[in-house]
């Protein structure tokens, strides 16, 4: 072999244990990288496949959740989890009216097997029970919500991979969505006065991960969202005076509940610089979260 080949073969080793270095500092990145790739793949390949319809899981009240479901089972378990965080009267829970809608059985309950919201599946079956929850909600009680409880997973994902699935769900929703968005109500997410919409009704929604830890507030052992119409917040606010009153309680318990401060985005709906969105889904620091749309998807049944 002569000098000149030699040299080129060492050359070659050097930069090949070089770039396997290289390769091997920045694995965790490379990794997300690859995991938000095939995530996006899957979505946007499993968005394009006709659900399987399955009857589907009407929305429980908490006699009912109680009955179908004994200690033990992972619906049970999620259920109790929740409601022991409502029902802590050493560390109150800074959303009272979530306390005072379980107390008065304002709320229903929905369940999904797995904390991926981007699945097809769970879409519809929050569709599905979002779509019977609503001709019932004015009769359930002011305090009203729907509460979707996932089964606890002993793999969480992130902060950041959570945020990515929560607006997949809503997205997914929209497209499936059976009646026209409200006319009144912005399409364009980054808008004071847009908020989520499912069946011709505003929302206002809250998600709790079990990959949250420094806001207490957003944490919980199994995914949890929370889905109010936004008429209640007319009942409980019909006066500046008992808007004031109510959100004044609220921060105080936040301050006391939160290891952190409270997030500058909770602002007032409507107001110039507020965007609701970005309260749907607090991160654990305070940072403003991400929203991977300008709009959520068209309608793809009214297009049908």
């Amino acid at each position: 072999m002569s000098l000149v080949q030699i040299s080129t073969f060492v050359l070659a080793g050097a930069i090949s244990v070089l770039l396997g270095k290289m390769a091997l500092n920045n694995l965790p990145a490379i990794m997300r990288g690859i995991s938000g790739f095939f995530s996006d793949a899957k979505y946007n390949v499993e968005s394009k496949i006709p659900i399987i319809r399955t009857p589907s899981a009407k929305p429980l009240t908490r006699a009912q959740v109680k009955e179908q479901y004994p200690e033990g089972t992972w619906q049970r378990t999620a259920y109790d989890e929740y409601v022991s965080v409502l029902t802590d009267e050493e560390l109150i829970f800074p959303c009272i009216y979530a306390t005072k809608g379980f107390k008065s059985d304002d709320q229903v309950y929905v369940f999904i097997d797995t904390d991926d919201l981007s699945t097809p599946r769970h879409i519809q079956t929050l569709a599905d029970g979002l779509t019977d929850y609503l001709p019932n909600a004015h009769a359930l009680g002011p305090n009203t919500s729907l509460v979707l409880l996932a089964k606890q997973n002993e793999n969480p994902s992130s902060v950041e991979e959570y945020n990515a699935q929560f607006w997949k769900l809503l997205d997914g929703l929209a497209k499936i969505d059976k009646k026209p968005w409200p006319k009144n109500i912005p399409r364009v997410i980054d808008h004071e006065r847009w908020c989520f919409c499912f069946a011709g009704e505003p929302f206002f929604t809250v998600i709790q991960t079990p990959a949250h830890q420094q806001r207490r507030t957003r944490h919980a052992k199994g995914l949890t969202i929370v889905f109010q119409p936004k008429w209640i917040f007319d009942i409980l606010f019909s006066t500046d005076a008992k808007r004031t009153a109510a959100l004044s309680k609220v921060r105080a318990l936040l301050a006391k509940y939160d290891p952190i401060p409270v997030s500058p985005d909770l602002k007032n709906y409507g107001d110039p610089d507020s965007r609701e969105f970005e309260q749907y889904f607090l991160l654990d620091e305070n940072v403003s979260a991400t929203c991977p749309f300008e709009e959520l998807s068209p309608s793809e049944v009214l297009a049908a």
